[in-house]
């Protein structure tokens, strides 16, 4: 077993990134290092990065008061178990770091043939309890046309009106994919600017402020650096109004964050965003669309309810 800091861990981060994309049992855009380290920098860059490899099988986790969890922990998307065998890298880790009381693992398949094996094999020195369930809304993609043949007929009535609204009101729509860093950063600019005229911005809750921005911040950089970043705008007059933003995973496309000027509110802007980018994304071999957290709108857009689990390992003495 090899543990590896932060510094460590951005080294093999190409080695770590293909292991998870082969890897059939976690999120494979999440528990890419393109999400877990611009978190860990953003929200907890204080804690100790506890992440270790060995034979051919990695452990992403950090530390917080004796306590061992994922490194993005608050959605509990990523698995921290990625590879062909990490969970006897996981037994090893927990017999070299004894002081750590507690281990949280989420991002767990319920019925994978990796969470039984996790069950198995720290049942007998620890106690184990169900604590948390993350479930995402992931649409099937073949291609535009089958996509919204199975939307219901009053949803594709309602996009239609949106979509007359939106030429109505002279919206066009221009999609940004950068090949390198500073081109990111420079969509990015232009994110932000649309956010800080967005009701989640009026509410707090934007993507414009606090460690949400410096996570976006880092994540686009290097989503951009490997050519997976998509930015849909929508634009008036010149001007940027909307935004929707995601990055790719081989076949997987996963959305981040939209946003609109909320004078387009009555539009109905936010759903043509979608269906545009879905037919961008119908010419890029993407089979998922992966919207993230389970809501109300994600489940008129996304038929497929994935669930995974999270557990905490207590050592029986």
């Amino acid at each position: 077993m090899e543990l590896l800091d932060r510094a460590a861990f951005e080294r093999c981060a190409a080695e770590y990134d293909a292991a998870v994309a082969a890897d059939p049992d976690v999120d494979p855009f999440c528990t890419r290092t393109d999400w877990l380290l611009p978190f860990h920098d953003a929200f907890h860059p204080e804690r100790e990065l506890v992440c270790a490899r060995g034979g051919g099988s990695f452990l992403a986790l950090d530390c917080a008061a004796g306590q061992l969890a994922p490194l993005e922990a608050m959605w509990s998307f990523p698995c921290p178990l990625v590879g062909r065998e990490p969970v006897p890298l996981l037994a090893e880790l927990l017999r070299a770091r004894v002081s750590h009381r507690l281990v949280y693992i989420a991002g767990l398949p319920p019925r994978a043939a990796r969470t039984e094996a996790l069950v198995r094999a720290l049942a007998p020195t620890h106690e184990l309890a169900h604590v948390s369930t993350t479930v995402r809304r992931v649409a099937a993609f073949d291609d535009l046309a089958g996509f919204l043949a199975r939307r219901s007929a009053k949803f594709r009535a309602g996009l239609r009106a949106s979509q007359r609204r939106t030429r109505a009101a002279g919206i066009a729509f221009e999609c940004v994919s950068p090949d390198s860093a500073d081109g990111a950063r420079t969509a990015y600019a232009r994110v932000l600017a649309v956010e800080g005229k967005s009701w989640k911005s009026a509410g707090d809750n934007g993507v414009d402020r606090g460690p949400m921005r410096a996570f976006y911040a880092a994540m686009f950089p290097r989503l951009g650096a490997r050519g997976a970043l998509r930015v849909l705008f929508a634009t008036r007059d010149g001007a940027d109004v909307g935004y929707l933003s995601g990055g790719l995973a081989g076949t997987t496309f996963r959305g981040l964050q939209f946003s609109f000027d909320e004078s387009c509110r009555a539009l109905g802007l936010g759903n043509v965003l979608q269906l545009e980018m879905l037919a961008r994304l119908a010419r890029e071999d993407v089979r998922a669309y992966d919207l993230g957290s389970e809501s109300p709108y994600k489940t008129r857009w996304a038929e497929n309810r994935v669930a995974t689990v999270g557990l905490v390992a207590r050592p029986r003495w």
